[in-house]
């Protein structure tokens, strides 16, 4: 007996895994990454565009010099980290099968356990699983053999009925393995985004402090004002202001 995959349009919210959409999950996380990327970028552009030109006739002496060069390192390298770290979300990612058990994996493990015939089907575990479909495939296979061999008309329709449940019952391990695949997928690509996001918030903080070690190397302090001196004249008794000369 071919045991049926669930309907999608019945089965409750948990009852498929392929209903959470882990495909569309990972298009719209690497939507995420390029658009943190684009700010990254646009903020870099900001900040080292055409201000640094201007505040270079600031810089007095190699100490500052020193601390301007300093910053622009700092905001250079931050960006760079973000820009970098954000991008390893976005590369392409192999995912088999095996990967369910690395420990980023814990927390899908844990939805997993939560409700195994979810994601295993008629199975108890992944290895059960794998199993199922390598014995379906083999029972399929033997049998399409001896269907090829087969005279009796009585005998073919009952190798064809066991052939067909056979490759069903291997496509339905397929179908589980693939929904599994997709899922490990999409979980490996939402741990590089969060990764993403910390290193990126990380980095800005050093673009920041890059940015204040710039503007203070570069600040210009205003001319002070001429202090105003009163006239005096001296007499023998001492300083006294002088007097006022009508007009």
């Amino acid at each position: 007996m071919t045991s049926p995959l669930p309907d999608p349009a019945t089965a409750g919210p948990t009852a498929d895994p392929a209903a959470t959409g882990p495909a569309d999950a990972v298009t719209d996380l690497r939507a995420t990454a390029r658009w943190t990327i684009a700010a990254t970028a646009a903020v870099g552009a900001l900040l080292l565009g055409g201000g640094p030109l201007v505040a270079v006739g600031r810089i007095h002496g190699w100490a500052d010099a020193a601390a301007a060069f300093g910053g622009l390192a700092l905001a250079v390298l931050g960006i760079g980290w973000a820009i970098w770290q954000t991008g390893e979300a976005l590369t392409p990612r192999l995912a088999t099968l095996a990967d369910l058990g690395t420990p980023g994996m814990a927390g899908l493990r844990e939805a997993v356990a939560r409700d195994p015939s979810a994601y295993f089907g008629p199975y108890a575990s992944l290895e059960e699983l794998s199993a199922g479909r390598r014995l379906h495939e083999k029972i399929a296979a033997e049998l399409a053999v001896r269907l090829a061999r087969e005279p009796d008309a009585d005998r073919t329709r009952v190798l064809q009925q066991g052939l067909a449940d056979a490759r069903a019952n291997a496509q339905q391990a397929r179908t589980l393995q693939q929904r599994l695949l997709t899922l490990i997928h999409a979980w490996a690509v939402r741990d590089a985004v969060r990764r993403a996001r910390v290193h990126t918030l990380a980095a800005f903080m050093v673009v920041t402090l890059g940015a204040v070690l710039f503007l203070t190397a570069t600040h210009e302090d205003p001319p002070a004002q001429p202090a105003k001196s009163a006239r005096a004249c001296v007499s023998p008794t001492g300083v006294h202001p002088a007097a006022t000369v009508p007009r």
